[in-house]
């Protein structure tokens, strides 16, 4: 299988501060259509046999932009970004400053994040429901190339389960960047990364 993973294009929480996940509903900023479009011409779209995307509204068009508005994409709620309990929606500059601990060098959520985020999804819990989603494309798609519309921590977090590896070894995932895998189906479905966080335009 040939897996495309791809996080959504510019949604009005994207550079505001704002923490944004699976209840924070956000549509796409203008300015996030008009890069999708953008980068809706510059690689092969039409190539997949599959497509899924995450049923958040920014992932959705995102994926009706890419895919030219074509009526079969799936939406599985396995691949929606992470749930980040009572932090949703608020500013993250005064949890840097409550809870150190909960953020990581480069100012991304750690491992201790759902310590302190009251009824948020831990890396864990993320992980597993990925790699289930990962458990049905191999079911289904071994041998196809398949597109995946989803966020930045989902793009994390799948990679992380197809590499048995810790979501920390993989950097923030930048709007419609690719993140290519391929998993083979004569060795047990193991992962080799083609490419990461690349972007298009």
């Amino acid at each position: 299988m040939d897996l495309v993973i791809v996080r959504h294009s510019t949604s009005l929480s994207n550079g505001a501060d704002l923490i944004s996940g699976a209840d924070n509903d956000v549509r796409l900023s203008d300015a996030g259509v008009a890069y999708a479009k953008k980068v809706r011409g510059l690689y092969d779209w039409d190539r997949f046999d599959a497509v899924y995307a995450s049923p958040m509204i920014r992932a959705i068009q995102t994926a009706a932009i890419l895919t030219n508005h074509r009526d079969y994409v799936q939406y599985d709620a396995r691949i929606q970004e992470m749930n980040f309990g009572k932090w949703e929606g608020l500013s993250a500059t005064p949890f840097r400053t409550e809870h150190p601990t909960a953020f990581d060098y480069a100012g991304m959520f750690s491992a201790e994040y759902s310590k302190f985020a009251p009824q948020a999804e831990s890396y864990a819990e993320l992980v597993a429901r990925c790699d289930s989603f990962l458990t049905t494309l191999k079911q289904q798609h071994p041998s196809d190339a398949v597109l995946v519309v989803c966020h930045g921590f989902t793009t994390r977090a799948l990679f992380a389960a197809a590499l048995h590896a810790d979501v920390y070894a993989f950097t923030a995932v930048n709007n419609v960047a690719l993140n290519e895998l391929h998993l083979d189906p004569d060795d047990n479905f193991r992962a080799r990364i083609l490419s990461f966080n690349q972007v298009l335009a």
